[in-house]
């Protein structure tokens, strides 16, 4: 204790340095911050599951009616012992971040799932190796533990990462970084994210090699040969690399320059627009590659989890929803003569194309024609225009994600004459199409539908595809019922595109 004490105490110092636009003071900041946060949390998370567990033996054991049954139970080392073990698999389980990572993450799931994981193990054990009554009173103290524990740590956690994002934006926790290279192009959209994000607590003190402009002009340090002064005067604890050029044996003396220092190194892909995900970087042996598009589900454990969730849930879908799908398909035989249902050929998976089934909600003639359609559009009827404000015209496709040309969550499907059109005009659009469209995404819970920006969209898409998981399925089937009234239908020709069909 005495030696963590004096750690903590040491660890903290106050300087005053200047920097482009002015003088920063009051800089706080921890050595080791990186090892000993995370200490810090795991002790204050064995103290808190210790409160938990009392509290949850002291309030059933008041409840208990056979009290003398419990007369041998062994509750203080129980007690300390599970709380020991809870400390462990948090450990294990990677819940704690270094100080300047706690902002980023929330980590209230990875909570929950870590708590679920260590009571259901004490559950077992104590369903093997207890006799019945006690049995049943340790699991109702371990039940009302789990959910004690749980909401207390989620609390704290919350109050962590106020307390944190505080300190950042008001600079007591910053990194001191300095930006070394020739490629202004990527030292622009690196200071422009640091920008947009005070929480990261990331202080840029110059540049070294060129001169880049950030509204007021960010102060220019030297040139390479400058690097050894600019090391030595700023002190900075990161040296961000943006470079255009390969010199190998320059770069390598650069970067023995601020490993001698123990300054930490990172570098800027030069083909930064294609950096979207953190699971990019691949190793063939001792060789790391790039891979540009990488995502979740090119795990093929992921592919069959999310197939089965689609089965499942499109099974359950069809049986809640059948009473609906009548409905509809007796209101669309009645309100005009035609089909029940629309067929019309979109691009799914690999670009490769498929039949997509919805409720017909246009006058027979005019359901062939690509375009959008707007509440003011011709050539839809009345019923069909109820259809799709309230997006029931697209129950069908529960049918194509049985089949396995859909998802129920994935970007939605486009007409193949307009995916030939935007592919030449917006950045990645074909990336959305690596994975299986859905019926809903996270473009459409963010009410990115009708005349709304592409831009945007496929920039929620790529989000979802390169950050999939089961838990952001959920969240995302959750949302949709509250964003499926379609108020925004617009209609375009093929000579005025501004929206997205789905």
């Amino acid at each position: 204790i005495l030696s963590f004490f004096d750690y903590c105490v040491k660890g903290w110092r106050l300087s005053k340095f200047g920097a482009a636009g002015g003088l920063y003071v009051g800089e706080v900041k921890m050595r080791g911050e990186g090892k000993i946060f995370p200490i810090i949390e795991n002790s204050l998370d064995l103290l808190l599951n210790m409160a938990a567990l009392s509290l949850a033996h002291i309030f059933v054991h008041s409840f208990w009616l056979n009290k003398t049954a419990l007369s041998s139970l062994p509750v203080v080392p129980l007690l300390f012992l599970g709380t020991l073990a809870l400390s462990l698999i948090y450990q294990l389980s990677g819940i704690y971040r270094p100080l300047s990572q706690i902002g980023r993450e929330s980590g209230y799931f990875r909570i929950v799932l870590t708590n679920l994981c260590g009571f259901g193990v004490f559950s077992v054990i104590t369903i093997i190796f207890s006799d019945d009554v006690v049995c049943r009173f340790v699991l109702w103290c371990i039940l009302l533990g789990f959910i004690i524990s749980t909401v207390t740590l989620i609390v704290k956690r919350r109050l962590v990462i106020g307390l944190v994002r505080f300190l950042q934006r008001q600079r007591y926790i910053v990194h001191r970084v300095i930006i070394v290279g020739d490629s202004s192009e990527s030292a622009r959209h690196f200071i422009k994210e640091v920008a947009k994000d005070p929480q990261s607590g990331i202080m840029i003190l110059g540049c070294v090699g060129m001169k880049t402009e950030h509204g007021d002009e960010l102060l220019y340090l030297g040139g390479f040969e400058d690097l050894p002064f600019v090391l030595r005067e700023y002190r900075p604890e990161y040296a961000v690399f943006a470079m255009d050029s390969y010199d190998k044996e320059k770069l390598t003396e650069l970067v023995a320059l601020c490993d001698d220092r123990c300054i930490k190194v990172y570098f800027l892909p030069v083909i930064y627009g294609f950096f979207k995900s953190s699971r990019q970087i691949e190793n063939l042996g001792d060789l790391p590659m790039i891979n540009i598009h990488k995502t979740p589900l090119d795990v093929k454990f992921n592919t069959v989890m999310k197939r089965i969730v689609d089965i499942l849930g499109a099974l359950l879908l069809i049986f809640l929803a059948l009473p609906v799908m009548i409905w509809a398909a007796v209101g669309v035989k009645l309100s005009s003569p035609g089909p029940i249902l629309f067929k019309q050929v979109r691009v799914g998976r690999l670009g490769r194309e498929f039949v997509m089934l919805k409720f017909r909600s246009m006058s027979v003639g005019d359901v062939g024609e690509a375009a959008w359609s707007t509440g003011k559009d011709t050539r839809k009827t009345k019923f069909g225009n109820l259809l799709r404000r309230t997006s029931i015209d697209e129950l069908p496709q529960l049918f194509n994600v049985l089949a396995g040309d859909m998802s129920l969550v994935g970007p939605r499907p486009e007409i193949p004459k307009f995916v030939e059109k935007f592919k030449k005009t917006i950045p990645l659009y074909m990336v959305k199409h690596y994975v299986k469209p859905g019926m809903t995404g996270l473009a459409q819970i963010n009410g990115l539908r009708g005349d709304t920006s592409l831009e945007e969209r496929i920039e929620k898409d790529i989000y979802y595809i390169e950050n999939w998981s089961l838990l952001l399925d959920f969240k995302i089937l959750f949302k949709t019922p509250f964003a499926a009234i379609n108020k925004s239908e617009v209609y375009v020709t093929d000579k005025d595109h501004t929206g997205n069909g789905g």
